[in-house]
C-alpha cells in the first residue's frame, strides 16, 4: 500500500480540484431553472428562454423566434429548428452534445423518465453570475484519516439498467448498475451496489450511500464516493476510500434529479470522513409537475 503521506497529498489535490470544478462558473451552483417537456408536447415557450421547445420522434427540437435573441448552437445562431441533443460533452468529455448558450448563460438538455416509464425531456439554464463561490456555501470536510481507506472486493454484475427515485418528485433516472463492493467494519460485513458513470476514459464506479451522520453532520440525502478498478481488466477493485466522500450536486441547487439512494447502500454506523453538509442550506421546491397537481 502507498504511504499515507503519498495517499493524503493526493487527496489534497483531488479535493482543490473537486471543489474548483463545484463551484466554477458554469458548475451545477450556477443553475437557474429546470423545464421539463413529454412526449407530445409542441411549440412551448420557456419564462428564461428564446423561441420554441418541443419534442419530435425522441428529439428535443428549438425553434429560433422570427426576429431578437436567440440560442448559440455549437457556435452558430440557428436559421431553422435544430436538435438539442442531450448531456454536456463540453464538461464530462464524452457523448454527442455541442455547447448551447443564451447570452451568457449555458443551456443544456437531459432525459429522465416518469413513473410509468414514459420518457421525460428536461431543459436545464446556468447562469454563471449566479454561481454561489465556495467560501458563501460553507464547504467544509474531515481531515484524510487512512483508517477510511478500507478494503474489500469488487464483483461485476452484467450492466442493467436502473430507474431510480429522484428527490425530484415523479421523476426517476437512471444509474444502470455494474456490480458489488464488499467491505468489513467493525467485524461486520457491508455490500454496497455500485452506479457504472460513463466518462471520457471509461466507466467509473460510484457508491452512493447514506450513515449515521447523514443530516446532522453531512449532507441529509447521502454522498457519493467514485471508486477506481486496480487494473485494466475492469473486474478488480480493491479499496473504498471514504476521504473522497462528496455531497450530491442536490445539496447546492433546487434543479437537478439526484436520484434517492438505494436502500441495500444504507450503512449503519457513522463515517467520520469526506465532505461535511455545506452551511447554507436548499429549501427544495418542485420542477415537474405532475398530471392532475395545480
Amino acid at each position: 500500500m502507498p504511504t499515507h503521506e503519498h495517499l493524503e497529498g493526493q487527496w489534497r489535490e483531488w479535493r482543490h480540484a473537486h471543489v474548483a470544478t463545484m463551484f466554477r462558473p458554469y458548475g451545477w451552483t450556477a443553475l437557474v431553472a429546470q423545464y421539463w417537456l413529454e412526449e407530445t408536447d409542441r411549440d412551448v415557450r420557456f419564462d428564461m428562454l428564446p423561441g420554441t421547445w418541443s419534442v419530435e420522434d425522441g428529439r428535443i427540437m428549438f425553434t429560433p423566434p422570427a426576429s431578437g435573441p436567440t440560442l448559440s448552437v455549437n457556435g452558430a445562431y440557428p436559421e431553422g429548428p435544430v436538435e438539442i441533443i442531450p448531456g454536456r460533452n463540453q464538461t464530462y468529455g464524452h457523448g454527442a452534445s455541442q455547447p448551447v448558450y443564451y447570452g451568457v448563460c449555458e443551456v443544456e438538455t437531459l432525459l429522465r423518465t416518469k413513473h410509468d416509464g414514459e420518457r421525460l425531456y428536461g431543459i436545464r439554464v446556468r447562469d454563471p453570475r449566479e454561481a454561489t463561490k465556495a467560501e458563501d456555501s460553507g464547504v467544509s470536510h474531515f481531515d484524510y484519516d487512512i483508517a477510511w481507506r478500507i478494503p474489500g472486493y469488487y464483483t461485476p454484475t452484467e450492466r442493467t439498467s436502473y430507474e431510480a427515485e429522484t428527490v425530484e418528485p415523479g421523476v426517476r433516472e437512471d444509474t444502470p448498475r455494474i456490480g458489488t463492493f464488499t467491505f468489513e467494519h467493525d467485524g461486520t460485513t457491508y455490500e454496497l451496489q455500485l452506479i457504472g458513470k460513463d466518462t471520457a476514459h471509461g466507466v467509473q464506479p460510484v457508491a452512493h450511500v447514506r450513515d449515521k451522520t447523514n443530516g446532522p453532520v453531512t449532507y441529509g440525502a447521502g454522498r457519493v464516493v467514485e471508486l477506481h478498478f486496480a487494473d485494466d481488466s475492469g473486474e478488480r477493485i480493491d479499496w473504498i476510500d471514504f476521504n473522497y466522500a462528496v455531497a450530491l450536486p442536490c445539496a447546492f441547487t433546487d434543479f437537478v434529479t439526484c436520484p434517492i439512494c438505494p436502500p441495500e447502500n444504507h450503512l449503519d454506523f457513522e463515517v467520520l470522513a469526506g465532505e461535511k453538509r455545506p452551511t447554507r442550506t436548499i429549501a427544495r421546491t418542485v420542477t415537474y409537475q405532475t398530471e392532475g397537481a395545480a
